[in-house]
């Protein structure tokens, strides 16, 4: 590995993942979350679930 050289690890969520997640932690409801983001109520239980498999957690 050269030390020049910029690596950068891929990120385990996508950008919305992220965002779905951020508004989980600050209590947000699902569809207080699909409001804020302007997408479907199941489309943010999608992220939800797609954010516990790739953290590999049971606990959201």
């Amino acid at each position: 590995m050269s030390a020049g050289r910029d690596y950068r690890m891929k990120s385990l969520l996508t950008i919305r993942e992220r965002e779905v997640f951020e508004l989980l932690v600050q209590d947000k409801t699902t569809r207080e979350i699909a409001e804020i983001l302007y997408i479907s109520e199941k489309t943010v239980r999608n992220h939800i679930s797609n954010v516990r498999w790739s953290l590999g957690c049971d606990v959201l």
